[in-house]
């Protein structure tokens, strides 16, 4: 019995280690994701290059491109990561910009709240859809930008858990890079492409790949 407790009291403190040197491992590849990032969406005129910027680091994150492709898979996605997802970029930057400028009292009178209950909900729309849509991308580039957008705008409501936890990660690093400016200076970029990729682009792949494996035998039955 001292001896299973010892050796659980050294494993511990070496697990906890092991894992505090894998989250380290991370930091100059976010670091990189960001700055890769951060460059192609100022490339992009910033609005215009959020879709094509994230589109090409998710690639790069899952081994579909390397890192010396970059410019070229950024230009390939230009149009069409504009098309499946710039939609929401344009939506949630109105309405953000609505909801500054209301605050701020820069707006007529009758925005608020008439205009505040309007943008408000746009924005957390367009938060939401956003991801979606760039992961559907992704998996299914050549699917219309009318497919993409269905299927982002029921993301949140399909895949509840993974929309969650991604907004909530997403929300903390934001806090975070507030607070603690280096971080988000150079990381930020890096962590919503990574969580992006690891929390929604996964899961939607899963559900995907379980939708595929149902169809065939559908057809079988009605066959």
């Amino acid at each position: 019995m001292t001896d299973a407790s010892s050796s659980s009291s050294v494993t511990a403190p070496g697990g906890a280690l092991a894992g505090v040197m894998d989250a380290l491992a991370w930091v100059p590849r976010l670091v990189v994701l960001h700055l890769c990032w951060t460059v192609l969406v100022l490339l992009g005129g910033v609005i215009g290059g959020v879709a094509p910027a994230t589109a090409t680091m998710l690639a790069v994150l899952r081994g579909e491109e390397a890192y010396a492709r970059i410019p070229a898979r950024f230009r390939r996605e230009l149009v069409p990561a504009n098309a499946a997802a710039g939609p929401f970029v344009l939506l949630g930057t109105c309405a953000l910009l609505d909801l500054g400028l209301g605050v701020a009292g820069l707006l007529p009178a009758w925005f608020m709240p008439t205009g505040l209950v309007v943008a408000a909900p746009l924005a957390v729309l367009a938060f939401l859809a956003l991801p979606h849509a760039l992961c559907l991308h992704a998996l299914r580039p050549g699917a219309p930008a009318t497919v993409i957008w269905r299927g982002a705008l029921a993301g949140p409501v399909l895949l509840p858990i993974a929309t969650g936890s991604w907004a909530i990660t997403i929300m903390a690093a934001v806090i975070v890079s507030l607070l603690v400016r280096p971080f988000g200076l150079l990381m930020a970029g890096g962590i919503l492409v990574t969580v992006t990729s690891l929390v929604l682009l996964r899961t939607w792949q899963s559900r995907l790949d379980i939708v595929r494996s149902v169809a065939p035998a559908d057809d079988g039955v009605n066959r």
